[in-house]
């Protein structure tokens, strides 16, 4: 898929909002004294983090300046 213009400009945008959510996962977890929701936050961090590593792939693939 080629992208064009507001393709790049998704992808910065999603890259920035996928940071916040980690962020955020990150600091309930550790907030959160409960140990039932603990194995709930690991897999949120999880899929945060491979979401971050998939749009900074198509990012450094198609040469996008971030």
């Amino acid at each position: 898929m080629e992208l064009n213009t507001e393709h790049r400009t998704a992808l910065l945008s999603e890259l920035k909002k996928a940071k916040k959510d980690l962020e955020l996962q990150i600091k309930t977890k550790k907030n959160n004294a409960s140990e039932d929701l603990t194995n709930w936050y690991d897999i949120s961090i999880f899929l945060a983090t491979e979401r971050i590593s998939l749009i900074e792939k198509s990012i450094i693939e198609n040469k996008i300046d971030y």
